[in-house]
């Protein structure tokens, strides 16, 4: 399975190499491989190199991770005891405790992680290059320029979704917990193991996310879309996004989908307005291009009709479709015979009483597909006796034969 999957991959590769210098030859897939190897190690090397680095202040790094913990408490707290208040019964005993440890090394492993997730977005530039040398390679100089710039775009927006997240986000996501834990009769004790993968992956989904307009840039740029067809299709990328955001969210609640789902709606729009100016800077730059594009496109639209369009279309009957008498000749076959026919002879230059016969031909003559029978043989004679046989050689010489005793 991986064998293919990464025989895929490098065919990919190969097509996008060949279509970015067309005067190179095809790469065996050993060498794919050895280039995919050489990626995968300074991916490892720089996220092992990030995680040491970060490891040093993994004290401060995990006190980060819980500060969302303490305001969404604070913030939980004052919820309930002004909903007490409100409704004149006295204030509870609120007290929301620290996520515990229910292992040994349950704290020391907290912080391991918190140490990689740090890595992972602190060294995420450099892991996108690595990626985009791989799937993109022999990039001139020109591109160079422009995809280091991208890149840096595509940091922006990541730390952007990042911060999004550890402020808005995650808080609110957490009072929400709390307050309904609390108005249910439940205890909010935590364990820590737990809430950091809670709080680290829910922040990476929402940086991650807010990549969209890159991607989107991206397919821009290669043909994949364009901004008549983003624009026409708003209402599909509307449901897309929130069956998205309902998916990726590691909370349930309603809140948290509109507060990732709004976000890459906007983020969307954005994408249409860009690509209306990109495409209007390359229908300048390039106008015999987009004419035969919109030519090609209004021929598509005169060829294929959309029978749905017709208010009297029926999509199970129509007048081109056979009807069903027609598929019934046309897949009839003809009945099998239970045994074969009796065969009938026919004396020669005869023909059967019911056989049919031409107008311009004799009765008598026999059919042109009609096969002659061979005459039946005549039975056999008796053998004779000896004296029979010597009557009949006197006979022959004359002589008469002696009378019978």
């Amino acid at each position: 399975m991986w064998q293919g999957l990464l025989t895929k991959v490098f065919k990919a590769r190969e097509k996008i190499a060949l279509n970015l210098n067309p005067q190179d030859e095809e790469k065996p897939f050993l060498d794919h491989l050895e280039d995919l190897r050489s990626m995968l190690v300074r991916i490892a090397v720089t996220l092992l190199v990030c995680v040491l680095g970060t490891f040093v202040f993994n004290k401060q790094l995990t006190d980060i991770v819980l500060l969302p913990y303490q305001w969404a408490g604070e913030t939980a707290k004052a919820t309930i005891l002004q909903n007490a208040t409100d409704a004149g019964q006295p204030p509870p005993l609120v007290e929301f405790r620290k996520p515990s440890t229910r292992t040994p090394q349950e704290g020391f492993m907290a912080s391991v992680n918190v140490s990689m997730i740090a890595a992972v977005i602190i060294s995420f530039p450099l892991l996108l290059l690595y990626l985009l040398q791989f799937i993109l390679p022999g990039l001139k100089d020109t591109e160079k320029k422009v995809l280091f710039p991208a890149l840096a775009v595509g940091f922006g927006l990541f730390l952007t979704g990042v911060t999004f997240s550890y402020f808005m986000v995650l808080p609110r996501a957490l009072d929400f917990f709390f307050v309904w834990n609390f108005d249910h009769g439940f205890e909010s004790t935590w364990m820590l193991g737990d809430y950091i993968t809670f709080a680290t992956r829910f922040i990476l989904i929402f940086g991650i996310s807010f990549e969209l307009p890159v991607v989107v840039m991206a397919l821009v740029k290669l043909d994949f879309l364009s901004y008549k067809l983003m624009k026409t299709t708003r209402k599909h990328a509307i449901i897309a996004i929130a069956i998205f955001s309902a998916v990726i969210t590691p909370t349930q609640d309603v809140l948290t989908l509109l507060l990732l789902a709004g976000p890459l709606y906007i983020l969307y729009e954005i994408c249409i307005w860009l690509a209306y100016f990109i495409e209007k800077k390359d229908r300048e730059a390039f106008p015999e291009y987009y004419a035969q594009i919109e030519k090609d496109e209004k021929e598509l639209e005169q060829e294929v009709k959309d029978d749905w369009d017709n208010e009297n279309y029926n999509p199970w009957f129509s007048e081109d479709d056979s009807t069903e008498k027609d598929l019934e000749d046309e897949y009839q076959r003809p009945p099998r015979p239970s045994a074969p026919p009796p065969e009938v002879e026919k004396a020669p230059n005869t023909v059967a009483m019911n056989d049919p016969v031409d107008e311009g031909e004799d009765q008598g003559s026999v059919m042109p597909d009609e096969e002659e029978l061979p005459p039946s043989p005549e039975p056999a004679a008796p053998e004779k006796t000896t004296e029979e046989l010597a009557r009949e050689d006197e006979e022959r010489s004359g002589n008469p034969p002696p009378p019978a005793p």
